[in-house]
């Protein structure tokens, strides 16, 4: 499993919202997680169950890691409950499941914003966690790329904005154009050698003493 980021928690417990299950699945998972034990020694995870939409939005606190939605939950479609959830909380893990399970569920609720989708027609408590675990671990890298994405632009900005400094200090040089212009080392370098082996084609001693 990977580590849960700093801004989900502090603690290493899991707090799961289980909405709209049935009785017997609802039964089973609470059950199943309560066996789950935290790196630290008791409970991995503590369970809040609601039974309907209308519900999900009043309990799906900053404390809460996942939540596991069913789709056929009452009071709305679990699509538009994932959908507010994702747009509320980037950071929360969402299980999208059903008992009558369609391809074009699955493809729907990942759409919606799902990490995961779960059938559960055989009422599995063990695959329903699985399902869920992997859920979390979605969400954590999802979270991870997105996060460096966002350091990466913010980087290639400034370096653009202090290429235009350096542009007026060194008479010659280039200005950016824009915060893609600014590439890494590596493909800077790989963007350079492909130009010269170009330039210098058929010419190795060429290349060799160019380079």
């Amino acid at each position: 499993m990977a580590a849960v980021p700093t801004e989900q928690r502090a603690d290493s417990r899991r707090v799961v919202l289980l909405a709209g299950a049935d009785g017997a699945l609802k039964r089973a998972v609470r059950e199943r997680l309560s066996r789950a034990s935290g790196p630290r020694g008791g409970a991995r995870y503590r369970l809040v169950s609601v039974e309907r939409a209308g519900d999900v939005r009043r309990s799906a606190t900053e404390d809460v890691t996942a939540a596991a939605i069913d789709l056929s939950i009452g009071g709305a479609s679990g699509l538009d409950v994932i959908r507010a959830l994702r747009d509320r909380r980037p950071d929360l893990a969402i299980l999208a499941f059903s008992r009558r399970a369609s391809t074009s569920d699955a493809i729907a609720s990942m759409m919606a914003g799902a990490d995961f989708f779960h059938d559960s027609a055989d009422g599995s408590p063990d695959r329903f966690v699985r399902a869920l675990e992997l859920a979390v671990d979605h969400r954590v890298l999802t979270r991870l790329i997105e996060r460096n994405e966002e350091e990466t632009e913010a980087a290639r900005r400034k370096l653009a904005q202090l290429s235009g400094d350096l542009v007026r200090a060194v008479p010659g040089f280039r200005p950016l154009h824009a915060p893609e212009d600014v590439l890494p080392f590596r493909e800077a370098a790989r963007r350079y050698l492909l130009a010269a082996a170009q330039l210098f084609e058929g010419d190795a001693r060429g290349l060799a003493g160019a380079l």
